[in-house]
Order: structure tokens, then sequence, then C-alpha cells
């Protein structure tokens, strides 16, 4: 699975959405018009007479124009302002859809201990993948087996996952769900999937204002006299001719948003296979949506909106063809390459008719954890992105169970995660610290500064290779903070990193890192990947790019040249400009990372690939150069590399 060129088919289906959508308005348009012009004739004195007489649209518009012009603006007008509510209405992410559907936010500290194994399975993806941490909701009254991704960007993500999917699956069916909501946010179908909200909104409005003026007209018919029985008469027509073009336009727009989500639902399946190179996983899973009593229908009325966005249907009522957003389930077993009979589903129906889905949860106690060691961190980076079947995701494992539980437990909680983000912040140099912590408490936030030198102190008895996971964690703690909270946090975040004079390459990963998700929090960026670009247009960004790159990652000079040209060499085959180090690398660095982040997937799939090359120059893949390799893949808004086999040995 190449996440890049599905991203490029993403998108390519995002234009043709945009397409269809403009084609639907346009109709919608022009049969509003003609409704319009009709009714208004009808209304007026000259009726009779217009109809003893030749009668043609074309008459009727000539007659008309101006207000025919102004009707049409009015209508484009009432499409366009109803979609750009519904788009700002969901600017809070993911969040903003699993809590409209009764999403209660879950974190690792939650006394259930099946909603604890969610939130270690969706944080070992994530820390394993290089995305950030999603926020984790749970729907809890929801009996029926159903999940979904939500957001704009990865960093505004949430994965929220029913009260019966909890109940019913096993670590590994959930595992294999979990890969498939993950597949939609790396592959850029999460993107579109909130895009498809706005328009249809929007139409859907349409057909809503027409049943109002309907019911208006009874209402009014019941009361009026004979001498106005003319008005009551055009307000139905109206109000029956929005209705029509309304549910038209509406049907289109399910139709549309049906025929790409299919397609994504068995491109996610496969992605969940690959993940996890655990077919059973997802197809258990699968199995048991079909054995299940409640099946993976929502009771809540809000489900028909986001019903593209569900693991399996949703709706109550079961639709099939042009108008279903999910493949039928024993398809989607059939695909993932699974066998199932009639009588092995009546089996497990049989076995699972005894489970209760409001069981009370059962706290457990956190087992002891193991030593951190630089085997672990070695392994942790040598295994990133490389899937998620239980191998691949026990490094990450191995580095969430090494974060002290007291840190853990503040840096996802809402009162405490500041805290320790600004304590990774802190420089080792006692003076800089000093300066530091007086720029922090001269900030006037809320903030509890002796709790920041407190993890300050028992985060330097850690492995530098927990910060970043620990980052990772409280990602999602952030996202709850207000939105005055998170703008302050920002500002001091920016004035604390140039007090040193210099910044490091793990000062600089660790700090753009922070400020790229509270950034993308505050104001998705809707221009990722959206140029066609060559890349010899990039030359002397790439230049910047490889050289900081190369010599992070390597010993000396001389080797970080020869590193340089390797990763050069394959993105072009004959020129390319020499290595140069700015002494302000950090502000080029930035720079060459917007231009890059604009163009289309497929070229960055290239420049990152490059960047392996470079990397594993000297046959070392450090520490260091995974965070560079996860900085710089979120900066791109990509996934963190596919690392060959036997890179860096």
């Amino acid at each position: 699975m190449n996440f890049f060129q599905e991203q490029e088919k993403a998108r390519v289906k995002t234009r043709r959405l945009i397409f269809a959508y403009i084609l639907a308005v346009m109709v919608i348009v022009v049969a509003l018009d003609a409704m319009f012009l009709l009714v208004k004739h009808l209304a007026t004195a000259e009726v009779s007479q217009s109809l003893t007489g030749p009668f043609s649209i074309k008459s009727l518009i000539e007659a008309d124009t101006n207000s025919l012009l102004l009707f049409s603006i009015g209508i484009l007008a009432f499409i366009g302002l109803a979609s750009l509510y519904r788009v700002m209405s969901l600017r809070g992410g993911g969040s903003k859809v699993a809590t409209s559907l009764g999403g209660t936010r879950v974190d690792g500290s939650h006394p259930d201990r099946k909603v604890r194994r969610l939130v270690n399975i969706v944080e070992e993806m994530a820390i394993a993948s290089g995305l950030p941490v999603p926020q984790v909701y749970v729907l809890e009254q929801e009996s029926g087996i159903n999940a979904f991704a939500a957001g704009h960007q990865p960093e505004d993500a949430a994965v929220a996952v029913t009260r019966g999917a909890l109940e019913i699956f096993n670590r590994d069916e959930l595992q294999g769900v979990l890969g498939h909501e993950f597949s939609h946010i790396l592959n850029g179908d999460m993107r579109m999937n909130m895009r498809l909200l706005g328009p249809l909104f929007g139409i859907m409005l349409i057909g809503t204002m027409g049943g109002l003026l309907l019911r208006s007209a009874a209402y009014r018919g019941g009361r009026s006299s004979r001498e106005s029985s003319g008005g009551v008469l055009v307000v139905l027509l109206l109000g029956a001719g929005l209705t029509v073009i309304g549910s038209i336009g509406q049907l289109t727009g399910r139709m549309i948003k049906a025929a790409i989500s299919r397609q994504r639902e068995y491109l996610a399946d496969a992605s969940a296979v690959q993940f996890t190179r655990h077919k059973e996983g997802i197809g258990g899973a699968l199995k048991k949506i079909a054995a299940w009593a409640h099946g993976s229908t929502l009771m809540d009325a809000g489900a028909e909106e986001v019903s593209h966005m569900l693991f399996a249907n949703g709706l109550r009522k079961q639709i099939s063809g042009l108008f279903a957003t999910h493949p039928p389930i024993q398809e989607r077993i059939q695909r993932i390459g699974m066998r199932f009979s009639n009588q092995e589903l009546a089996t497990l129906a049989a076995k699972m008719q005894n489970i209760d889905i409001n069981a009370s949860a059962q706290a457990t106690t956190a087992g002891t954890r193991a030593g951190f060691t630089a085997e672990a961190a070695s392994g942790f980076a040598e295994s990133v992105a490389a899937g998620f079947d239980d191998e691949s995701l026990q490094p990450a494992r191995t580095v969430i169970k090494e974060v002290p539980d007291r840190i853990r437990n503040e840096v996802e909680s809402i009162n405490g995660v500041r805290e320790v983000l600004l304590a990774l912040l802190l420089s080792e140099d006692y003076e800089v610290k000093d300066r530091q912590m007086e720029t922090i408490r001269a900030a006037g936030i809320d903030l509890d500064w002796q709790r920041i030198i407190a993890v300050r102190q028992q985060l330097d008895g850690l492995s530098e290779g927990l910060r970043l996971p620990i980052l990772d964690l409280g990602f999602p703690a952030v996202r709850q903070l207000t939105w005055q909270q998170r703008m302050n946090f920002y500002s001091l975040v920016e004035r604390l990193i140039p007090l040193d004079g210099e910044v490091s390459s793990f000062e600089y990963m660790l700090s753009r890192l922070l400020l790229q998700m509270l950034e993308e929090n505050r104001r998705p960026d809707p221009h990722s990947g959206t140029k066609k670009v060559k890349l010899v247009h990039l030359q002397y960004h790439l230049r910047t790019l490889f050289s900081v790159v190369a010599i992070f990652g390597h010993d000396s000079e001389k080797q970080a040249i020869h590193a340089y040209n390797a990763g050069m060499n394959s993105l072009f085959a004959q020129q390319w400009p020499e290595y140069y180090m700015p002494a302000d690398w950090p502000v080029h660095f930035d720079a060459a990372l917007e231009a890059i982040d604009r163009v289309r997937p497929l070229i960055k799939e290239e420049i990152i690939k490059a960047l392996l090359i470079t990397i594993g120059f000297d046959h070392n893949y450090r520490i260091e150069e995974y965070e560079m390799l996860r900085v710089i893949s979120a900066l791109l808004h990509s996934p963190m590399p596919l690392i060959p086999d036997g890179f860096g040995s």
C-alpha cells in the first residue's frame, strides 16, 4: 500500500467531488429558477391572459431577467452560507464530530480496563506510525459495533469507538478496526470526509426550507379567507417545488458521497490487513458485526450526516445499491481473503447473545514497568511505520510503558499537560533555564511553575528517546484546552525557543513539532499537497533540508557532504546545488519545509525516500535521525516512511 499514491488519488477524487457538487448546485439553481418564474407569473393578475396566449420559458425569462438574476444569486448565497456555517461549526476537527454523536473523551487513566486497552492501542499505532496521537472517544450509548476517524488534518484527528465495539471485540479485532481507521487518516480520506459535510448540508437545507413552507401553507390555508387563497397557493407551490428539488439534490449528494465512500472502505480494509499483517483481526470484526443482534447501527439522529465516515453502515435502514455508503459486510470479508458461512455466523451469534455491553467497568492496577535501554530505543526507531502488527508495535509499547506513571498522568490531563511540555523545552544550561523560568513566570498564564521544575527533574533521569513520545502523548490533552489557553501557550513556546541563543537539533525538532500541532489545531492548512511543482524548482529548499539532515546525522562534515550528495543524486541525476549549512539554519529549514509541504504527495514521497538515503549513508540509524524524520513527516503532512529491510544495519 503506497499512501502517497492514495493521497494523490484522494485529491483527484476530491476535485471530482467538487466538480460534481458544482454541477449539482447549477442544476438545482436552474430548476429553482424555472419554479420561481412559474410561481411568480401564476401569482400575477395577468396569469389568465398569459395562459390564453403563447406560453414559453423564453418569454418569462425576458420579462423578468432582473428578478431571476437576484433570485439565482440568493439561492447560491443561501447554499454557500449554509455550507460555510457547517464547515465553520466543524473547525474543532474530529472532536466536534465525536461529541455531536454523544462521544465522551477518554484517556489512559480511565477506570474501565477495556477503555484503557483502546487508548493503549491508539497510542501505540500513532507513535509507531509517526502520527500525532488522536483524541479518543467512546460512544457510550451505542450498542451497535462501529467506529470512525474524523478531522481535517492528523493534528486535529479523533478516533471514536462505540461501547458495543469495546465489549464485543478482542484485542486483535479492535486493532484491525483501528488499523482501518488509521488508514483513513494516513491516505487523506479523513479530510475528504469532513469536506463532504458542508456542501451536503447546504443542499439538504433547501429541502428543509421547502418542508417549512408546506407546513406554513397548510396552517395559513386553514385560517385564510377566499381572498387570500391565491397567496396560500403560491406558498404551497413554492414549498412543494423546494421540497422536490431539494430532495432530488440531496439524493444526488448522497449518491456522490456513497460512491466515494464504498471504494475508500475497500482500500481501508486492505490497509488494515497490511498494517496488522493479520487478516483475522479485521475479518473477525466484520463477522461479529454480521452476527451481532444490534449490528453496526447507531441510534443517534446525527448518524445520517456522518454515515460515510463510519467503519460499517450505521443507519437503521439497510440501504443497498447506489445509495449505500458501505459495501455489504459479506463482500468485505471475502475481499480480504476470508471465508465464512451462514452456519458460522449463526454459531457466532449464539455465543454473543449473553454479552452485556452495560457490564460494570473493571479497574486493573498498572503492572511494573521494565527498564528502558538503548537497545529498546534503537528497536523503536527501526520499527517506525513498519506496520501495526504485534511485533512492530512492541517497541512502541516498550517506550510508552517506560514513561513514568506520574508524567504520563499529567501529560494526558488538561490540568498538567502544559507544565510537562514546558519542562521538555527547558535547557540543561542553568543560566538559560533561569531565563526560561523567568519568562514563564512573567507570562501571566495560570501555570504551576514549581510543577514544571519537578517534572524537569524527573525528565533529567530519562533517555532522550522518550521525549518525543511524551510530547505525542500530550497532544490529545492540548486539543482540549480553551482557544485562549492554546494561543497563550503557543505564544509562550515561541518566546522560550530562542532564549539560549543557539538551537540544537533536538530543541528545534521538539519545539517545532509542538508549534506545528498548536498551529494546525488552531487553523488546519488547506494548501498542503496542492501545487504542481517540479523538483528542479525546489533545489535550493532541498539543499537546506538535506544539508541540515546530513550534518546532524553524521560525525563529520566530510561524511555529511557525502551523505548529502547521495540523497540529492537520487533526486537529480546530474546537477544539484552544493552542500551548504546556513548559520541561522532553523529559519531556512522552516522556509524549506513550508515550500515543500505545498507540493503534490508523490513528489513528497520521492523527497522522503531520498532523505532515507542520506540518513542511512553511514549505516547507523540514530534516535536523533528518527526525531528528524518524525518532525519532517509531520510538517509535510505525510506518514513516516516505511523503513526498508536492513536499513541502518
